[in-house]
């Protein structure tokens, strides 16, 4: 069983002992914001994308191959749309 000292106790105490089921659920919470942070840097990621090609000229629109009405489509989309 892994120990932790706390750290307003000196060390003349008893260390605080987390049993491995504690241990293992602890881990949970911060995979699941690491999976949130990920989806939003994501959806970040997107959302700057399209402004980007919604600021294009129809010439650089046309050196990458799409037309005005193609890249309004795609710009009017929410983030969270592929």
């Amino acid at each position: 069983m892994r120990t932790i000292y706390a750290a307003a106790r000196t060390s003349t105490s008893a260390p605080v002992t987390f049993p491995k089921a504690m241990r293992a659920l602890a881990g949970i919470p911060v995979r699941v914001l690491l999976k949130m942070l990920d989806a939003y840097l994501a959806w970040a990621e997107v959302y700057r994308q399209r402004r980007a090609l919604l600021a294009l000229s129809d010439d650089m629109l046309k050196d990458i191959g799409i037309n005005r009405s193609q890249a309004d489509f795609e710009g009017s989309k929410p983030f969270w749309r592929n």
